[in-house]
């Protein structure tokens, strides 16, 4: 076990905690110790073979200037930003662990004071926490992440993953700051995790890559016994579907707080297959439209990222042994182009209540063609999330063509319900379909 030498002025200790990092991994490997107090550091490499512990009583704390970060530069670029706090790439047997603390500084990554549609300003530069790429044999656990800037963990190409009893606390007012990414991954195990968070808790995705050889599907993914709470969509395949995803079982979940529980979001021409979300609780509300979604317990939903682009394929969907509340509808949407197909909803029980916003009668598919976008107006938008139409409405959320049901299929085959209960208010509030299910080619 290798101590830090703490610095003799201040709490900086990027080049005291590298160092050990590499003397450490040049001996053959093993566990490099944060000291107790809080530390602030820089952009940190880990190595083969190490174990960053940070133990209870000790806090790691990134710094403030998105400069300190340029050795942690990394090959996806994710919200403007290609750098990351804690990054290690080509690793084998790397882990970071302890009941300790790692801060992001969150409040300090704000462009301005106030907030804009229901969010923080955040700035455009902004480093993610934990950045992994191509690495082997990879465990987070026990460690409490606080405030992340950005993504909080976003591991890429990764192999032999296990995220265990992690807790991540955000700030539920900084947009982009998702819990954990799985990007291109394989052999994934996730349990005991507690994430509180403004963007997705987890995310299973294949992101664009700047270096191809981190290209590939995301496939055997298990997420199990943990307990989420999101300002957008907790449980989420995609958006970012450049390559395929398949064989995710997302289950045993508890998922409170959320603006949608489940969602697959298809956007980039990636086959997303054999997927089940089971044996789960929800308690879905509404959020203000910064947010995408309106309160749904499941979505799936598929159509290309750039208009005349080849949509994903979306099959063999599962759901089951899902009860809770909603304040939206279940969503099956396709591309008329290229028709989900073969979904089987099952053994699911929901309470269906009015929401405080009005969107809940509105049909949420973004993001489309029109909001990607560098917009940062409230009169006109926000960056590559919604776009106002001239009639004031948002791009991407249109009227539910019957009123808002229980269950809407559109352009969907072999869609199979079976043993759905929705429970809704009698009377039915107005803008409400008479009918659960509205289902159409």
């Amino acid at each position: 076990m290798t101590e830090i030498t703490t610095p003799q002025v201040g709490n900086v200790i990027t080049t005291q905690l590298q160092e050990a990092i590499d003397r450490t991994a040049a001996a053959g490997g093993g566990r490099v110790t944060i000291p107790a107090g809080r530390w602030i550091a820089g952009a940190i490499q880990l190595r083969s073979g190490i174990d960053l512990h940070v133990p209870l009583g000790a806090t790691l704390a990134c710094s403030e200037d998105y400069d300190d970060f340029a050795t942690g530069q990394v090959s996806v670029v994710a919200e403007d930003s290609d750098r990351g706090f804690l990054v290690a790439r080509g690793a084998q047997n790397v882990s970071v662990t302890g009941k300790g603390t790692i801060h992001g500084s969150g409040p300090n990554w704000c462009s301005r004071e106030g907030l804009f549609d229901g969010v923080k300003w955040a700035k455009f530069h902004r480093p993610r926490m934990v950045v992994f790429e191509a690495c082997r044999d990879v465990e987070i656990r026990d460690v409490t992440f606080l405030e992340a800037p950005m993504w909080t963990v976003h591991l890429i190409g990764c192999d032999q993953v296990r995220v265990t009893d992690l807790s991540i606390l955000n700030d539920m007012l900084m947009p982009n700051t998702d819990g954990v990414n799985f990007d291109s991954c394989r052999d994934v195990f996730m349990s005991g995790c507690r994430i509180v968070a403004a963007d997705d808790s987890v995310c299973v995705k294949t992101c664009a890559k700047l270096d191809t050889a981190l290209e590939g599907p995301a496939e055997r993914i298990h997420v199990t016994n943990c307990h989420f709470t999101s300002r957008s969509c907790s449980v989420k395949i995609g958006t970012e579907t450049h390559q395929d995803v398949r064989d995710v079982v997302l289950s045993g979940l508890t998922i409170t707080g959320t603006n949608r529980a489940f969602g697959i979001m298809a956007r980039d021409g990636g086959t997303i297959e054999r997927i089940r979300f089971a044996n789960s609780t929800v308690d879905c509300s509404q959020a203000p439209h910064t947010y995408w979604g309106s309160g749904e317990p499941i979505t799936i939903n598929a159509h290309a990222r750039v208009r005349g682009a080849t949509p994903s394929r979306v099959r063999d969907i599962a759901v089951h042994g899902i009860t809770g509340r909603c304040e939206g509808a279940i969503v099956v949407h396709g591309d008329p182009d290229m028709p989900i197909e073969n979904v089987q909803i099952s053994a699911v029980n929901l309470r269906q209540e009015p929401g405080d916003f009005r969107h809940e009668l509105f049909l949420d598919l973004r993001p489309v063609p029109e909001d990607v976008n560098d917009l940062d107006d409230p009169e006109l938008g926000r960056r590559n999330c919604f776009v106002r139409r001239p009639d004031g409405g948002i791009y991407g959320m249109d009227a539910y063509p019957n009123g808002l049901p229980g269950v809407l299929v559109r352009h969907a085959r072999a869609v199979h319900i079976d043993s759905v209960r929705i429970d809704r208010p009698s009377p039915l509030p107005q803008g409400w379909a008479r009918d659960v299910l509205d289902q159409a080619e």
